[in-house]
């Protein structure tokens, strides 16, 4: 499967890419093949014909109902969409993979049971597992034999993943593991649990653990949404394990960790654009049919201006996303060094990247859910209309896989980390035009590479500074993504949303520089703001052509 040849070569191809220049070119959505498309469309089939039937019963105590759903997925090649063919996967692009992704979170209790099993329960066996543990565990994962879980979070080691208490100590050819694991999704039907504790109290380890006597795996959580899900604390008692199931060496759980997880928030970006198109029709198609005061409420400019808003913030993340599925993938088709070096460089190679989407598309999430929501009125707070158990469901994606704040410190680290090797330089000059989309982008290459040049001599980025350097970082790559898939499909409505968008950026750009005054000691820069009105209106006109 492959793309037109200026996609693939014009794009800059390293972290922190988007703060230097603009691209030539990006993938976009309009590139897939008919194959790809094909796999999605069957996709979106099975979600809406075999696991949305079944809701009901997966929200009543039934999770055993999920695992026959998982397994029947398999049938179709969703449980190894991730994994070389030689394993048994599909080994699909990384595009096609976010695509395949954005269909199985149509349904959310089964997109974060299937995600947690063919990201964070699989592909540490990718990046870490040596040719043997491969062999053993990966065709069983993508048959459905084996579903895998993530053993990771802890009582007292959230966020600070590596405070975790969880013990392992040697005893001739195993590991005695104890310990406590909490919000572990797929428990009550895992059979392999990739997890982390250290070994002599000390150094954190991966290991893979099979379900056996002391693997304790208690209650079901009562959780706010995703009931169809499970989750659960897992406790490990005295736990037997082969020292052949150590994942990686002793002290390399942390790498395991945090390369699995920025795949895994990428994946999370991908499932929050998905479940975002699906609440988008929700509230378009209940605007249509709800009349109020002798019209349908769609015709109300404070009904449609929701939607237009909403439509525009999802096409700037979706043009992100596709962006970087297509940098992900050229990452980890390089050649020239053993495959699995490589998906390691990989993984870790754009964690700043993929930190920035998965904050950008669940926050995007959220205002999408929220105002569809809205539109249903009264009804929106009622179980018997999708967008309730919609709006219950998403709330968790700022959440887990890293809170967002975490995931904004993480991306403003890891491009000060980059920084420092090299891999980007900030552009020299200054600039704070703002009057096309090309400026605008100049403006705030500017303005984060200065920032970013400021923090780059403290330990630890000064957290006041943060988030509206983060917002800025955010906006930089969305507008530019959104700007440059306009360019290049000159599609009428991507233009009117890039416009819309645009404006947007532009009338934050003073509060951020104002906020970031301090750090930069630039001035705070001044922007004449436009009109929205005319912009929402040519946003709705373009829309309501293709709707």
């Amino acid at each position: 499967m492959r793309y037109p040849k200026r996609a693939m070569e014009a794009t800059a191809r390293h972290t922190g890419a988007f703060l230097m220049r603009t691209p030539e070119a990006i993938f976009t959505p309009e590139q897939f093949d008919a194959e790809s498309r094909q796999m999605a469309d069957a996709t979106e089939r099975f979600v809406r014909e075999q696991v949305m039937p079944y809701v009901k019963r997966l929200e009543h105590g039934e999770p055993a109902q999920m695992r026959e759903i998982l397994v029947d997925s398999a049938m179709l090649g969703l449980l190894g969409i991730d994994v070389p063919q030689e394993f048994g996967g599909l080994g699909l692009p990384k595009t096609t993979s976010a695509l395949i992704t954005e269909k199985t979170a149509l349904q959310p209790s089964f997109a974060v049971a299937h995600a947690v099993h063919t990201s964070v329960g699989s592909l540490p066996l990718l990046l870490f597992g040596n040719e043997e543990q491969q062999r053993r565990y990966l065709p069983k994962l993508t048959s459905g034999e084996y579903i895998g879980a993530y053993a990771l979070t802890e009582p007292e080691a959230g966020s600070d993943a590596l405070a975790g208490r969880t013990r392992a100590k040697r005893k001739g050819d195993h590991y005695i593991i104890t310990g406590n694991k909490i919000w572990i999704t797929n428990a009550g039907f895992a059979d392999l649990f990739v997890t982390f504790a250290k070994v002599d109290g000390e150094r954190f380890t991966a290991f893979l653990v099979e379900r056996a006597p002391g693997v304790l795996v208690e209650r079901e959580e009562r959780k706010l949404g995703l009931h169809g899900s499970s989750t659960c604390r897992v406790v490990f008692d005295r736990v037997e394990v082969p020292a052949t199931n150590r994942l990686g060496e002793e002290g390399e759980g942390a790498y395991v960790a945090l390369y699995t997880l920025n795949i895994g928030r990428f994946k999370i970006a991908a499932a929050a654009v998905g479940v975002a198109k699906e609440a988008w029709r929700l509230g378009y198609d209940y605007a249509v049919e709800r009349k109020q005061f002798g019209r349908p409420i769609i015709d109300y400019p404070l009904v449609w201006r929701k939607l237009a808003r909403n439509a525009t913030m999802l096409f700037a993340v979706e043009s992100a996303l596709y962006r970087l599925a297509d940098d992900l993938e050229h990452a980890f088709t390089a050649n020239g060094t053993p495959p699995q070096a490589v998906w390691r460089k990989a993984a870790a190679h754009y964690a700043a990247e993929c930190a920035l989407l998965k904050v950008a598309a669940t926050e995007m999430l959220h205002q999408v859910v929220d105002d569809s929501l809205q539109i249903h009125g009264g009804y929106g707070f009622s179980e018997e209309y999708a967008i309730a158990g919609l709006y219950r469901d998403t709330r968790v994606n700022r959440i887990y896989e890293g809170t967002n704040e975490i995931n904004r410190l993480n991306l403003v680290d890891r491009l000060v980390y980059a920084l420092r090797k090299g891999i980007w330089t900030p552009v020299e000059g200054h600039t704070d035009a703002t009057d096309t989309p090309e400026a605008t982008l100049a403006t705030l290459r500017t303005l984060t590479g200065s920032a970013l040049r400021a923090i780059e001599p403290h330990p630890e980025p000064p957290q006041a500074f943060v988030e509206p350097l983060a917002e800025a970082l955010i906006a930089l790559y969305l507008l530019e993504s959104a700007y440059l898939r306009a360019q290049q499909t000159r599609n009428p409505a991507h233009q009117a949303m890039v416009a819309l968008y645009h404006e947007q950026v532009r009338r934050q750009l003073a509060g951020w520089s104002a906020d970031l005054a301090e750090l930069t000691q630039m001035p705070p820069i001044t922007v004449p703001t436009q009109p929205m009105a005319p912009l929402y209106e040519q946003v709705w006109s373009a829309l309501r052509k293709v709707v």
